[in-house]
């Protein structure tokens, strides 16, 4: 098997392939995604400014505000993914990311806290929104196990729509701070960031999209690694106006040349839960190339705060 991490979108990260991220929609009085009869209150780009799937990374790309100026938002994601990242020798990896997103008017705020439990030979650490970051293989003579809190991610977004146009544009920045403790074996010590942009142009029910981010990875004693860029493309289906479709292709260069690049196919379903301010996502994905994971999947449960406070 290949690569490893996904969760309710596990989408972002640093190292051996890490791709998706978050994609966020605004505008004032009407979303551009409203065309058509159609409020995008759904997904975009699971991997919009970062560098991989993600539980934390998949519930912010796949909530859009419906015409919202001003919005906070909490989630919930677990995903489990396996394989041997072209190591012959298998890697599995267990996360639960909590997340946090508060929107205001055009500009975005994120957070997330991931607890991990990583099975491998190999050094693996806390990347980008939860994305495990694989940086050598077999470095130890039998499977290890590391359990615990992971690095804390901060990011902050600005979305632009230019004036009479469906095209949206998001500019976005994120910080991995090296929050875990060194002898969980889950950190690297340092920091790591990211800078990315995303473009999507809603056509009724279907919004195409592409991303892109450039990942800066903090070297470790032992290892050099590198920077790089990640970078997504697909399309969203609005089955209607809660509950939504996406299919898309991701990349990221590995954080050494131990290991191989990423490539792989993402497909997701999000649905909100009638009668309350939850959403429920799930999505898998297949790996192209051994720098990913043959296969990976995840749940997650966000909730709208102004909807579980009486708004509806």
């Amino acid at each position: 098997m290949n690569r490893v991490l996904l969760l309710l979108f596990s989408m972002t990260g640093g190292g051996l392939a890490a791709t998706p991220a978050v994609a966020q929609q605004s505008d004032k009085a009407v979303s551009v995604a409203s065309i058509g009869g159609y409020d995008n209150d759904g997904l975009t780009s699971p991997s919009s400014a970062t560098s991989s799937v993600s539980p934390s990374s998949v519930p912010q790309a796949v909530t859009r505000l419906n015409g919202e100026e001003n919005t906070a938002e909490l989630s919930l994601g677990t995903s489990f993914a396996a394989g041997d990242f072209g190591s012959k020798s298998d890697t599995t990896i267990l996360t639960s990311a909590l997340g946090a997103r508060l929107r205001l008017g055009n500009w975005g705020l994120t957070a997330s806290l991931p607890w991990m439990r990583i099975q491998s030979r190999s050094t693996v650490f806390t990347g980008i929104d939860a994305t495990p970051v694989l940086v050598a293989p077999n470095t130890a003579s039998r499977r290890k196990v590391y359990s615990g809190l992971g690095d804390l991610t901060l990011g902050g977004s600005f979305t632009f729509i230019p004036k009479d146009s469906n095209v949206e544009l998001q500019f976005s920045g994120r910080a991995k701070l090296s929050t875990a403790s060194k002898i969980s074996g889950l950190s690297s010590g340092e920091n790591d960031y990211s800078l990315g942009a995303d473009i999507s142009v809603p056509v009724g029910k279907v919004t195409p999209f592409a991303s892109f981010s450039y990942r800066f990875l903090g070297d470790t004693t032992t290892y050099v690694l590198r920077n790089g860029p990640a970078a997504s493309a697909g399309a969203s289906y609005a089955l209607s106006n809660k509950s939504f479709l996406l299919l898309s292709y991701h990349y990221s260069l590995s954080a050494t040349r131990l290991v191989s690049n990423s490539h792989e196919v993402f497909v997701g379903a999000s649905t909100k839960v009638r009668g309350s301010p939850l959403r429920l996502t799930g999505y898998a994905t297949a790996g192209l190339s051994s720098g990913a994971a043959a296969a990976s999947g995840g749940l997650a449960l966000s909730i709208d705060l102004q909807d579980g406070f009486g708004k509806r």
